[in-house]
């Protein structure tokens, strides 16, 4: 996560506001270990309160240079990096300062101890520290309910009723499907692959998003659905068939109780749609909302479907294909903290 930091910036307080996050979140202060003497199984190791590291670094910009440019080149490389689950706290720091009024602030801590929600909650929490620190007016966020209390509560979940009908309903609506995949230029494998990545942006203008909007209202849908539904269309094209099945995410977080709890919710979900009879994209898209209306309804822990459905997976074992996954991601950070 990257913060662009405009203004006056008391390098203490931060300081301070990230170890005072790291005390308040369990999973930021959290180490996971393998061992491999006992079938390579993990388990966790909650420390407690420790400072988190700090890299202050000043940034030369040579005449002409664009700071926002400089800035995308350095999260670039970052993004590069990998970072060790093992490590003691589980979150990085880095300030990169322009001059004294403008600084980058970077957070790096692994995918298993935070999520895209968790950012979020992350941003807001050290805002409000901050701001304690520089006021000595106590900040008035929640206490969190710790992560491991998640984990609990999962696995009692996995015993009940609830837990039986999902599996029910998975067992018999993904039976005889397989993941979409799609051929990749070349092989991969866990042994040539590397950090490195690409973002491709796409910006949909104004006007169009509104039409999509309206389209979904009209429909008593979401833009998600809309979305998803011309995803689909393009996976028919690709795949050659209508009964196409993808992963979506949903936040996992089963209560309010978790919703300002930093940690790794996030469920991958397979959606399989069946649209051999659409006969419109509106067809498509009501199809889409009942996928997604039975998703929620039947929640099941990602490992737990898989486990179900050994069959699911066969495709994404291919070292020629992809297996694509669709997010759809609306949660806009505030501008003003």
């Amino acid at each position: 996560m990257a913060l662009r930091i405009k203004g006056e910036l008391r390098i203490d307080a931060l300081k301070g506001a990230l170890d005072d996050v790291v005390e308040r979140q369990e999973s930021l202060r959290t180490r996971v270990h393998y061992d491999e003497t006992d079938g390579n199984i993990g388990f966790q190791e909650v420390l407690p309160p420790l400072p988190v590291p700090l890299t202050v670094r000043d940034i030369a910009v040579a005449p002409g240079e664009s700071r926002d440019e400089l800035a995308i080149d350095l999260l670039t490389q970052l993004s590069e990096k990998t970072m060790s689950f093992s490590v003691k706290p589980s979150l990085r720091a880095s300030l990169y300062r322009f001059d004294d009024h403008d600084a980058v602030l970077t957070l790096q801590t692994h995918h298993l101890f935070c999520d895209g929600w968790s950012t979020d909650v992350l941003r807001r929490e050290i805002a409000a520290c901050y701001k304690a620190r520089v006021t000595g007016v106590p900040h008035t966020l929640p206490t969190p309910v710790p992560y491991r209390e998640f984990a609990a509560w999962e696995q009692e979940f996995l015993q009940s009723e609830r837990a039986a009908v999902a599996r029910r309903f998975w067992s018999d609506k993904l039976a005889g499907a397989e993941m979409f995949t799609m051929p990749a230029d070349r092989p991969h494998s866990p042994d040539t692959m590397t950090p490195r990545s690409a973002i491709g942006n796409f910006t949909i203008d104004p006007g169009s998003f509104a039409k999509v909007s309206a389209s979904a209202a009209q429909n008593r849908c979401s833009v998600w659905h809309v979305f998803l539904a011309a995803f689909m269309v393009l996976a028919e094209r690709a795949a050659g068939r209508s009964d196409i099945t993808l992963f979506t995410s949903s936040s996992g977080r089963p209560s309010p109780d978790f919703y300002d709890t930093i940690g790794f919710f996030v469920n991958p979900v397979p959606l399989r749609l069946e649209f051999g009879d659409c006969e419109t994209f509106r067809d498509l898209m009501l199809l889409a909302r009942k996928a997604g209306a039975d998703a929620r309804r039947h929640p099941l822990p990602f490992p737990t479907i898989v486990e179900m459905t050994p069959g699911l997976m066969g495709g994404a074992a291919d070292p020629r294909a992809l297996m694509p996954i669709f997010n759809y991601i609306n949660s806009p950070l505030a501008q003003d903290d």
